[in-house]
C-alpha cells in the first residue's frame, strides 16, 4: 500500500536528518 512506502520515505528522511545533525556535532567538536 502507499502509506507504507510513504512512511518508509519519511523514516529515511528522519535518518538522514539525524545523520546530518550528528555530522554537524562532530564538526563543531573538531573545531
Amino acid at each position: 500500500c502507499i502509506s507504507a512506502t510513504r512512511s518508509a520515505m519519511v523514516l529515511g528522511q528522519v535518518d538522514l536528518l539525524a545523520l546530518a545533525q550528528h555530522a554537524a556535532g562532530l564538526a563543531q567538536r573538531a573545531v
